[in-house]
């Protein structure tokens, strides 16, 4: 580790990386999005005698070069320049280290970088001066600290050539020629002659720091003019919303809202002027700034020709041999390359299987209208930009590594404090409020927390409201107020009935009637909200107002209470109007034959109705004979697989003993058969009766406009 460490400090000082000393620019503007960028603007003069520069974090260089804007038209910009990024993996192999980028770099690694190279090896009180010829003995990483084995027999002799058990050395050659052996755990300092050498190792050690995205870098600019802008985006936190809501039942409720900012960078912020943008633009990650490399086809000669010179390491005579055997030794060499490439995919989706399957589906009736509640919520909201922005009232100074908390709303909204029940049922109150967005810019998502009575109420969460918008927000429990279920009634009143697609449509009133008791214990007075479950088509009776939820999408039925009031017995009606679509093979033959007689219906959809039930009997008919055929089935494989059992325990037996037995099996295997064909035609029948039934249904046509 100590070799390691000087080795570090040798190359850092010695490196020749370009260091720019360009003059940054000033940061004038920031511009925070909700999707984790920052537009960074930066004003002032080029051209001077020290130049200028964006300082950009390393990690932000792709964003910057994406999305750089020159703003302005008093001045000129020629270039910007910044040192080329390598890859870690392309500056490591240059610089012959491991190309790994998450490799140990050891000592021994770097010697195997140097060699061939002439470099200075301080140990203890000596140096050596030298080309590096080799790197003796270099442990094997799959091998270090094992014990030789079979299985892992350790370093080959060849390998541990001139090696000491356990030790390392570098072989130096000098300039007099003499070879020195340096054991590489003496080493205290490594220092590489060639500049250009120290270069590709110092580029080694920036590609690793590069991978660190707040390693500062420069991008220098080349122009001239007095006040020139450019822009630019960089990753950044994202800014969030904290709201204050503050009730007063004598004026307006005050909404203020603050932003929670994060200054993450290497450099203060020093009076720039701060906006928050209430938006989502797109923005992605793009690789730009690194050189990249495509593929060529490698083309070969036809007549294949070796590199290496025939006669390095030998002569004819050699090549031609001894023949000491018989055999003729022969010589050659050859080459080849190959390129490859592969590509797959595979991609399927999951099967649905379709058939008559029964179904019975509810919702909103278009034909029965009994009232439009939707009409009584508060605007929907509306937006006329893609993204509203919001300014600091005054320029910020922020310091790098700090954060900070900067209002950016302060406005009166309509707002009222309410107790709220989700549905007609036994629970525990809540307060809620409810908060209309009666300003021009849409809010942002944030936290929002009530203030009334001189005190803290409770909080939530405000989701985004565009203006004119309105949500209902339970902020805690309210344990004074109760509400008592006395009674309930529902009941469905039949008013048309139409064919849709071969199904049955009803559109009918449902009535529900509640009888409840309501109790203030509390000394003020209580708006009660009671959610509804019923949608906009419905009217209710019996409530002191009504609203609706536009959110939730459901009516609001509104009592006034009175410090420690009670109000008994309330009774609340409440008309819906629904249609439900139901298969012919989910049609109950009771709810059929009411239909056949119902009064609030026509006479001739009775009239289809009394012909539907007589055509629904005959498919439930034929139905209940498919079940008789598949339990008499079951029996029949029953009693075939007990005959073969009895036939496989006589297998001793004689032909004769057996051919009862034998009888009885072919007969029972001639029933499943003549079973099967009559439940082959008995399912066909349904489908039949099913069709049949259908038809019946059409004769319900539905209203034209």
């Amino acid at each position: 580790m100590r070799c390691l460490a000087s080795l570090t400090l040798i190359l850092a000082i010695s490196g020749c990386a370009t260091v720019s000393h360009e003059r940054p620019l000033p940061l004038t503007k920031l511009r925070l999005y909700e999707t984790g960028v920052g537009y960074y603007e930066r004003a002032g003069e080029l051209g001077g005698p020290d130049g200028a520069a964006l300082p950009v974090p390393s990690g932000h260089l792709d964003d910057a070069l994406k999305s750089l804007v020159v703003l302005g038209e008093d001045g000129t910009v020629r270039s910007i320049a910044f040192d080329s990024r390598q890859s870690p993996a392309v500056a490591r192999a240059r610089a012959g280290l491991p190309p790994q980028s998450d490799a140990p770099i050891r000592v021994h690694d770097v010697l195997l970088g140097l060699r061939g190279h002439e470099l200075i090896l301080q140990h203890g009180r000596k140096r050596v001066r030298g080309r590096l010829v080799d790197v003796i003995g270099v442990p094997d990483a799959d091998r270090l600290g094992v014990q030789p084995t079979e299985t892992n027999p350790g370093p080959t002799t060849a390998e541990q050539a001139g090696a000491v058990p356990d030790k390392t050395f570098a072989l130096v050659v000098t300039a007099t020629g003499r070879y020195r052996r340096v054991d590489v755990a003496t080493i205290d300092e490594i220092t590489p002659v060639d500049p250009g050498v120290r270069a590709r190792m110092q580029a080694a050690l920036d590609a690793g720091l590069a991978l660190h995205s707040n390693a500062r870098g420069q991008l220098e600019v080349e122009g001239k003019g007095a006040a020139v802008r450019l822009g630019y985006l960089a990753e950044s936190p994202v800014w969030r919303a904290s709201y204050r809501l503050v009730l007063d039942p004598t004026k307006p409720s005050a909404l203020q809202g603050w932003a929670l900012v994060h200054n993450d960078t290497e450099e203060d912020w020093d009076d720039i002027t701060l906006e928050l943008v209430n938006g989502r633009p797109d923005s992605f990650l793009f690789p730009l700034a690194a050189p990249r490399y495509d593929r060529r086809d490698l083309v070969v000669p036809d007549r294949e020709l070796s590199s290496v010179p025939q006669l390095l390491d030998t002569t004819p005579d050699a090549m031609w041999g001894d023949f000491l055997d018989t055999e003729l030794i022969t010589y050659g060499s050859g080459g080849g390359t190959g390129t490859g490439y592969g590509y797959g995919s595979g991609h399927g989706s999951m099967g649905r299987r379709s058939g008559s399957i029964g179904r019975v589906e509810l919702g909103s009736s278009d034909l029965v209208a009994v009232g439009n509640l939707a009409e009584l919520a508060v605007g929907q909201g509306r937006e006329t930009k893609t993204a509203f922005v919001y300014g600091a009232g005054e320029a910020l100074d922020l310091a790098a590594g700090r954060s900070a908390m900067v209002p950016f709303l302060q406005s009166s909204v309509e707002s009222a404090a309410m107790t709220w029940f989700d549905g007609f049922s036994s629970g525990t109150a809540r307060h809620a409020v409810q908060v209309l967005n009666s300003t021009a810019q849409t809010l942002p998502s944030g936290t929002l927390a009530v203030f009334g009575d001189g005190g803290f109420a409770g909080e939530t969460v405000l989701p985004r409201l565009k203006p004119g918008e309105r949500r209902f927000l339970e902020i805690g429990d309210d344990p004074d107020t109760e509400l008592t279920i006395v009674s309930r009634e529902s009941a469905d009143l039949p008013k048309q009935l139409v064919s849709a697609r071969g199904d049955l449509q009803e559109h009918f009133l449902r009535t529900t009637t509640i009888v409840l008791d309501l109790a203030n214990r509390s000394g003020q007075a209580r708006q009660v909200h009671v959610v509804v479950d019923a949608g906009s088509n419905t009217t209710i009776n019996g409530a002191d107002r009504v609203d609706f939820d536009v959110d939730r999408g459901h009516p609001l039925a509104i009592f006034e209470l009175q410090p420690n009031a009670r109000v008994e017995a309330r009774k609340l009606v409440i008309q819906e109007g629904l249609s439900r679509t139901t298969s012919v093979t989910s049609l109950a033959l009771i709810r059929v034959e009411r239909l056949s007689t119902a009064a609030s219906l026509t006479a001739p959809e009775r009239a289809v109705m009394k012909a539907t039930h007589e055509r629904l009997t005959e498919l439930r008919a034929a139905e209940a004979e498919v079940a008789r055929l598949d339990a008499e089935i079951v029996t029949i494989t029953a009693d075939i697989e007990r005959l073969r059992g009895h036939l496989e325990a006589m297998s001793g037996d004689s032909a004769g003993e057996k051919g009862p037995l034998v009888t009885r099996l072919l007969s029972t295997e001639d029933q499943l058969q003549v079973r099967r064909r009559e439940l082959a035609a008995a399912k066909a029948k349904v489908d039949e009766r099913v069709e049949v039934t259908r038809s019946t249904l059409t004769a319900l046509a539905r209203p034209t406009d």
